[in-house]
């Protein structure tokens, strides 16, 4: 049988599925200078072949620049993004590895590490009131991701995200503002321990939610089933780090802060929470 001929001029479509067969699938990028492809990842095998043009290609915090007839092999599960130095098209050929099927066969199936309040009521009984407001935020982000879940696609990820956004504008701000600073003086300061590490969490989630809006917008102008399975794949890095940090402030830290803060200390987080509600 012969296939059609599959042209790799430059396209108006910055990114466009060419052909996909069983797990295997190439996908062109054609992007003018300064165009990207956010940070992301596979589960496949993934070459990436500059037919012309220049490239950043980064992987972690590494850039490297490739050149036309340039080739790179990335292994599966490394996080990597495209920056276009000139206007460029760039070939990627994306194959599956031995474990792709068991990498299949367990999506859906998300491990936490750290389990709140959504799930363990109870827990609610260990944390003072003063800072409930903080679990109620939580509760209210878990029952989206539940939604999402049982129904993932644009319907459900486009309010999710946009509530992620508020809360990132509201409810992070006001923990490194209002609660975080107090449990700092109980536990190491807010540049060490267990705050800082909540901290550099806040920030994690900010670049997962900037990267997960980007690939939406592209997917809404694109309609490509490759830019939908990067989507897919944020969308999921995004709620299970979104989920672990919730379930680990539920479980550990908000019980901690409730024993170790002062009735003082309590009271004034009231008074500041209060004049945000």
């Amino acid at each position: 049988m012969i296939m059609p001929t599959i042209s790799l001029q430059f396209r108006e479509q910055a990114v466009t599925s060419l052909f996909k067969k069983d797990d295997s699938k190439f996908v062109q990028l054609s992007f003018e200078p300064g165009q990207t492809l956010a940070a992301h990842k596979t589960d496949h095998n993934l070459a990436v072949l500059v037919l012309n043009g220049k490239i950043n290609f980064g992987i972690h915090d590494e850039k490297l620049t490739l050149e036309p007839l340039e080739m790179l092999m990335v292994e599966p599960s490394v996080e990597h993004s495209v920056e276009a130095l000139e206007k460029s098209t760039v070939l990627l050929v994306l194959t599956p590895t031995s474990a792709i099927e068991s990498v299949v066969s367990n999506k859906g199936k998300r491990v936490l590490e750290h389990e709140g309040v959504f799930l363990h009521p109870e827990l609610i009984e260990q944390i003072a009131p003063e800072i409930r407001f903080f679990v109620e935020d939580h509760i209210e982000l878990c029952q989206m991701v539940e939604v999402t879940d049982k129904d993932p696609g644009l319907e459900t990820w486009k309010p999710l995200l946009s509530k992620i956004g508020a809360e990132l504008d509201r409810h992070f701000v006001l923990e490194e503002k209002v609660l975080f600073p107090r449990m700092a003086k109980h536990v190491g300061g807010m540049d060490l321990g267990p705050v800082a590490r909540l901290i550099e969490e806040h920030r994690k989630i900010e670049k997962l939610h900037n990267e997960a809006n980007e690939f939406l917008t592209t997917y809404e102008a694109l309609k490509d089933s490759h830019v939908l399975t990067l989507l897919t794949n944020k969308m999921d890095d995004l709620t299970l780090t979104l989920l672990n940090h919730l379930g680990k402030e539920d479980s550990h830290l908000f019980p901690m802060a409730s024993r170790l803060m002062t009735p003082e200390e309590k009271a004034e987080i009231a008074k500041e929470l209060a004049s945000f509600k």
